[in-house]
């Protein structure tokens, strides 16, 4: 896990954790075996024509989305309620080879479920908690399609929204 979240790192750090909790064994690719790896987490769209790019399914962890509310400060100004917003896009496609042709659905489901089991564990959710993201809420949106690349491909995204009243300032 990642380390705790103070005013010198809000951005940074709040990303870190996230991306700490959505790693192989709790989030596993379920096109790969548990001794395979490749990479499939990243902080943009990657491009999909490059000859790094390793294929479907991936994930986006988007930067943070900080809120520092005005009211409800300590009396000082120190501390403060922040709310944190991160966005997990999943991307998936139904092109595959074989039993992986037309998973694009199934894979969504499978890796949305991890995302959303990943961030309703009380463990997890208490390892957030002692790093300042507290009151940890997934919403989800609906999955849309798009074509990408000449290939239809599956999306949906899981927004993690967390608050907590921290020291803002030194």
């Amino acid at each position: 896990m990642a380390n705790q979240v103070t005013y010198e790192n809000l951005f940074s750090e709040s990303r870190n954790n996230v991306v700490a909790l959505v790693t192989s064994s709790n989030v596993p690719d379920p096109t790969l075996s548990s001794a395979e790896y490749r990479k499939w987490i990243y902080s943009r769209e990657p491009d999909a024509k490059s000859s790094e790019f390793t294929g479907y399914p991936y994930i986006i962890i988007h930067p943070c989305d900080l809120d520092i509310e005005r009211e409800r400060s300590s009396v000082d100004g120190r501390s403060k309620f922040v709310n944190w917003d991160i966005e997990i896009e999943i991307v998936t496609s139904d092109r595959g080879y074989g039993e992986g042709d037309g998973q694009g659905l199934t894979n969504m489901d499978t890796i949305s479920n991890s995302i959303i089991k990943t961030f309703m564990n009380i463990t997890n959710r208490n390892t957030l908690s002692t790093n300042s993201m507290k009151f940890v809420n997934p919403t989800t949106t609906a999955v849309g399609t798009e074509v990408m690349e000449n290939e239809l491909v599956y999306r949906r995204s899981v927004i993690i929204s967390f608050s907590s009243r921290i020291q803002v300032s030194a």
